[in-house]
C-alpha cells in the first residue's frame, strides 16, 4: 500500500523502472550519444522484425494460402509497430509527461496537509493506479514470456524422446539466404536472440507505457472528487462573505489547472488512442482466429490466449477510466449546482458559480481524432472486431 510522502516515481515504479529499461523514463537526464544509441538499437531490433514478418506474409504465406499463419504473423506485425509508436511518444514527447508528472507530485505534496478523510481519498486513486501497474506486470510479462518458454519447454520435451530439434520462437519464414539455415545451431541461435530482444523490448513498453494515461485520469478523477467535497462545504461553513470568495477562488483555479491537465494529456495522446483503437479492432479477432484454429488441430496456443485477453484489456482500462472521468465530471458540475448558491444574494459568488458551471458544462473525457474514449466506444469496436472475426471464420475457417 502506498505511503505518505507519495512521490510519482516511487508510486508507480513497476512503470517507472520499465521505462528506466527501455531508456524512455521522461527524466533520464543523461540524453547522450549512449543514450541515443540504445534508442537506435531498440528502434533496429523492431524494424527488422517488423520487415522479416511483413516479407514472410506477403512474399510466402498469402502465397501459399496459409492464411492462419499470415494471421498470426500480422499480429507480430501490428504489435511492431505499436511499441514503435509508444516508444517514440515516450522519447519524443518527454518534456510534456515530465510536466504532467510534476504536476501529479504537486498535487500529492499539497496533500500532505490536507484531512485524513481527503487523504484517504487520494490514496484511493493511488492505489487503483497501482493495481493497474501490477495488471500490465503480470499481463505483459505473462504473454511476453510465454513465447520463448513455450519453445524451450517443446525442445527439452523433444530432447527427453531423443528427438532433438530446434524450435523457433517465432515459426514464420525468414527471407533468403536466413530461411535456408535457419537449422544450423549459429544461425539458430542469432534468430531466438532477434526475436527475444523484441520480446523484452515490447513488454517493457507495454508494462512503462499502459498504465500512464489511466494513472493520469485516476488522478484527474481524485482531484475533482476532492473538489466535489469541498464545495459542499465551501458556502455553507464559511463565516464571512469574503471567506466564501476566498474559497470559490481556490476552486475555481483549481478546476481550470485540472481542465489544463486534461487537455494536455489529450494533446500527448490523442493519435495513439485513434491508433490503438484502429488496430485492437483487428488484433481480437486475429488473436481469437489463432485460438479457434489452433483448438480445431487439437492444440491449445496458450500465448494466444493470454494476448487475446491482453488485446482486450489494452483497449477496455482507457475507456473505462474515461468514462469514470466522465462520471466525475458530472459529478462535479451536479456537486456545483447543489452547493447552496442560492441562498447567496452577493453577485460576484453568483458570477464564480456561473462560471464553475459554463466551464463543466462539456464533461471532461479522452478522446481519440474521432471518437471519445468511452464504454460506448468500446462496444462499437467489439461488434466490428466481431463482424471481422465472423468474416475471417467464414472465409477460411
Amino acid at each position: 500500500m502506498a505511503r505518505w510522502p507519495l512521490k510519482f516515481e516511487e508510486v508507480y515504479k513497476i512503470s517507472t523502472r520499465y521505462m528506466r529499461l527501455n531508456n524512455s523514463h521522461p527524466f533520464i537526464a543523461d540524453r547522450n550519444r549512449f543514450w541515443l544509441i540504445k534508442i537506435i538499437f531498440f528502434r533496429v531490433i523492431a524494424l527488422v522484425c517488423f520487415i522479416f514478418l511483413v516479407n514472410s506474409i506477403i512474399n510466402h504465406d498469402v502465397k501459399a494460402k496459409r492464411y492462419t499463419e499470415a494471421i498470426k504473423n500480422g499480429i507480430m506485425a501490428i504489435v511492431a509497430v505499436t511499441v514503435t509508436f509508444k516508444h517514440g511518444i515516450l522519447v519524443q514527447r518527454y518534456r510534456s509527461i515530465k510536466n504532467l508528472i510534476s504536476s501529479i507530485d504537486r498535487d500529492y505534496k499539497l496533500a500532505e496537509d490536507l484531512s485524513d478523510d481527503e487523504k484517504n481519498i487520494v490514496l484511493y486513486y493511488v492505489e487503483k493506479g497501482v493495481q493497474i501497474c501490477r495488471f500490465w506486470l503480470v499481463a505483459a510479462g505473462l504473454t511476453s514470456l510465454m513465447f520463448p518458454l513455450k519453445a524451450l519447454a517443446l525442445m527439452a520435451y523433444h530432447c527427453l524422446k531423443d528427438e532433438c530439434v530446434l524450435i523457433p520462437m517465432y515459426d514464420f519464414t525468414y527471407p533468403k539466404g536466413i530461411n535456408e539455415y535457419k537449422d544450423v545451431l549459429s544461425v539458430y541461435c542469432a534468430t531466438f536472440l532477434l526475436c527475444f530482444s523484441f520480446d523484452i523490448y515490447s513488454m517493457s513498453v507495454y508494462i512503462g507505457f499502459d498504465p500512464l494515461v489511466p494513472i493520469f485520469m485516476l488522478h484527474t478523477c481524485g482531484q475533482l472528487h476532492l473538489i466535489s467535497r469541498n464545495l459542499s462545504k465551501a458556502l455553507s461553513e464559511a463565516s464571512t462573505t469574503q471567506e466564501k470568495k476566498e474559497k470559490l477562488k481556490r476552486i475555481n483555479l483549481k478546476l481550470v489547472e485540472i481542465y489544463r491537465f486534461v487537455k494536455n494529456v489529450q494533446k500527448i495522446f490523442v493519435i495513439l488512442y485513434e491508433f490503438n483503437m484502429k488496430t485492437t479492432t483487428f488484433l481480437i479477432p486475429f488473436s481469437a482466429f489463432q485460438i479457434v484454429e489452433s483448438l480445431r488441430h487439437k492444440e491449445i496456443t496458450l500465448e494466444f490466449i493470454s494476448f487475446f485477453f491482453g488485446a482486450i484489456l489494452h483497449f477496455y482500462i482507457p475507456c473505462y477510466y474515461s468514462n469514470l472521468l466522465m462520471v466525475k465530471s458530472e459529478s462535479l458540475r451536479q456537486a456545483i449546482y447543489t452547493c447552496g448558491w442560492e441562498m447567496e444574494s452577493d453577485i460576484q459568488i453568483r458570477k464564480t458559480i456561473l462560471l464553475m458551471l459554463t466551464r463543466t458544462s462539456a464533461p471532461l473525457v479522452m478522446k481519440t481524432v474521432f471518437y471519445p474514449i468511452c464504454l460506448d466506444t468500446f462496444a462499437e469496436m467489439a461488434r466490428q472486431a466481431y463482424g471481422i472475426y465472423n468474416i475471417m471464420n467464414a472465409a477460411w475457417g
